[in-house]
């Protein structure tokens, strides 16, 4: 099975110049434990829940922390016609709990996670 197959589409993703506070209730609102940064249309980074979490706790001394002071830049990605086995093995391999999908230009197509994998499983 392709990635294209199990992915979600145009994921929730968060800007770089977002606020800790605003991008934490994001990823609570939607129960996500990530998401991908993006700017101008490319992914820039992923930011996850434990990222925000620690940062809340920074920003009683740094007021003025946003996406971009916590987020993790270059992420591992994968391209949407590759196997789902290979994102199960980055994912394994890496400790991950998703991968954001990216097309040939950086374009963020989707993400993938952990669950989606866990569903495929249980479809065979």
């Amino acid at each position: 099975m392709l990635i294209k197959e199990l992915m979600t589409l145009n994921p929730v993703s968060l800007s770089p110049d977002e606020s800790i506070n605003g991008a934490f209730q994001t990823l609570l609102k939607h129960h996500f434990r990530q998401a991908p940064v993006v700017e101008n249309g490319k992914l820039i980074g992923i930011v996850t829940d434990r990222d925000l979490r620690m940062a809340i706790v920074q920003t009683y001394v740094e007021s003025s922390l946003n996406v971009r002071d916590v987020m993790r830049f270059d992420p591992v990605t994968i391209s949407d016609d590759a196997e789902v086995e290979k994102a199960a093995r980055i994912i394994c391999e890496k400790k991950f709990n998703a991968l954001p999908v990216v097309s040939s230009t950086g374009d963020l197509v989707g993400i993938i996670t952990t669950s989606d994998i866990l569903k495929c499983i249980l479809n065979l």
